[in-house]
């Protein structure tokens, strides 16, 4: 298993079965004030860690396995309820944190004359959700 994002979406690669990201992507910043100062240049002041954002690029496909569309119906799920879960890559979580995903964009590559989506590409992107 290559890891996963909460319970609904696991990435692996098996005999029958292939679910793994493109490219994953994450900002990790700081949070800083500036104070303008007479006569000098301005003061930083560190305030503390932001929260962290991330992006994974999925691809799709039934002819690996994965059925694009059921997939993709999880991910929408989860972004319009808001829901918050860990991701694992390995055995390692990527933050100590949950992460919430705040936007999913979908290219449907193919779809069957019957209506059916057998290619998908999917863009996620995620914000840590400190508790």
């Amino acid at each position: 298993m290559i890891g996963t994002f909460g319970t609904s979406i696991i990435f692996e690669v098996s005999e029958d079965h292939v679910l793994a990201f493109k490219k994953l992507t994450q900002d990790v910043k700081g949070r800083w004030a500036s104070h303008e100062t007479l006569g000098a240049k301005p003061k930083k002041e560190f305030l503390g860690a932001d929260a962290r954002e991330g992006a994974l690029e999925i691809y799709l496909s039934a002819g690996l396995g994965v059925r694009p569309r059921t997939t993709l119906q999880a991910l929408e799920k989860m972004v319009e309820s808001g829901a918050t879960e860990y991701l694992i890559i390995g055995d390692m979580p990527l933050s100590e944190n949950k992460y919430a995903i705040t936007a999913v964009s979908e290219a449907w590559n193919m779809v069957y004359n019957d209506g059916s989506l057998v290619k998908a590409t999917v863009s996620i992107t995620l914000e840590e959700y400190p508790t």
